[in-house]
């Protein structure tokens, strides 16, 4: 808010202060309805070639660009009154620091805008809603690549450790029928082979809930890659080369059990049911890491933005195979790290400084 109206009263002040502003600043930035109208009736007077603009500007003129805003601004904004375009002017420490408090307001917004679509994305995936949640997800990177084209650079470097987001909503019931979903699947490769190279494709054990099932996923995928034979006891003894009854993640009964089924159906339609399930739950992970992200206010914009496209990743790489897995193949969600930074933004990245001409050696002396 101080940042806000520090920023405006240098633009009343000083209108020049605008021009290098205008570029990469934009109304929606503004966190207040009252501050966003007065900085968009700066932006239409900017647009109109203001007399203040000028650079042999009177007084007379810069005096009439800041009385014509306010009035414009208040009849666009009622709270913007008279009065208060006084305390903005009053709330600036100096004009020439226009740029710098530009900055603190594009830094909060990029804060703010992940907060905001983050949280939707979230509800969305906990709803259950694949088709929402996919269209959220797009407008997330979407915001991203603007915010990074308005700040002008971008950490790229991956940030070890992500932030936890927060435990996940328990779900008794779903999280009942997804399980026995899993079983199906399992059961279904185990009678019908042939199917599991071609689902392995697209489906990974990380996909899976029930930590015992992704044990049974990656020894049915073992078994098929090595060509070997796939039974129920081909499984048990492919579990347990992997360890996973020394870990008592499974029981001999419980392999036995998923495999030894009558055939359980489609194995394709119960592997894209477990797949929406990993999207979903991989969709409100990536949103909850940055929600957290965004509500840290010491993280600069520039590694914030960078994190937040670190946290998408997985997300993106899910939505491919859910492409894949449903023969469907629109646009696989873009990059959103900008390209070459711009020349009008608040960030321009600092250019190594220019290494010192080196002296030439002297050469050496001639002996006597």
């Amino acid at each position: 808010m101080q940042a806000e109206q520090a920023l405006l009263g240098a633009l009343l002040l000083d209108p020049a202060q605008l021009p290098p502003l205008a570029d990469w600043l934009e109304v929606r930035h503004f966190h207040r309805p009252a501050h966003a109208a007065l900085y968009e009736v700066l932006l239409a007077q900017h647009a109109a070639d203001h007399r203040a603009l000028a650079s042999e500007a009177d007084p007379d003129a810069r005096r009439a660009w800041a009385l014509e805003a306010i009035c414009a601004a208040e009849a666009a904004s009622p709270g913007l009154t008279p009065s208060y375009a006084h305390a903005l002017i009053a709330a600036c420490p100096r004009a020439e620091h226009a740029p710098a408090y530009a900055r603190m307001v594009l830094e909060s917004a990029v804060h703010r805008a992940l907060h905001e679509h983050a949280h939707r994305l979230l509800l969305a995936a906990q709803s259950s809603d694949m088709q929402d949640a996919v269209h959220l997800a797009e407008v997330l990177r979407q915001a991203i690549r603007q915010l990074t084209d308005a700040w002008g650079a971008v950490d790229p470097r991956p940030r070890r450790p992500l932030p936890q987001p927060p435990a996940r909503r328990p779900d008794p019931a779903g999280d009942e029928a997804l399980r026995g979903s899993e079983a199906m699947l399992l059961g279904a490769l185990t009678d019908q082979p042939a199917a599991i190279v071609g689902i392995a494709q697209w489906l990974t054990g990380e996909d899976f809930l029930d930590p015992g099932h992704r044990a049974v996923y990656h020894a049915l995928t073992a078994l098929a890659h090595r060509g070997e034979p796939v039974d129920a006891l081909t499984v048990l003894w492919e579990v347990q080369r992997r360890g996973a009854l020394t870990s008592r993640t499974l029981t001999p009964d419980r392999i036995r059990g998923i495999c030894a089924g009558t055939s359980a159906g489609d194995p394709g339609y119960w592997a894209e049911t477990v797949l929406l399930a990993s999207l979903l739950r991989q969709a409100a992970t990536s949103a909850g890491i940055i929600r957290a992200l965004a509500l840290d206010p010491s993280l600069p914009a520039t590694q914030l933005l960078g994190a937040a496209t670190q946290a998408l990743e997985p997300l993106a790489a899910i939505q491919h195979r859910w492409q894949t897995a449903t023969g469907t193949q629109p646009p696989r969600p873009g990059p959103v790290l900008a390209g070459a930074p711009r020349t009008a933004a608040a960030h321009t990245p600092p250019q190594p400084a220019a290494r010192p001409p080196q002296r030439p050696k002297a050469s050496p002396r001639a002996g006597p």
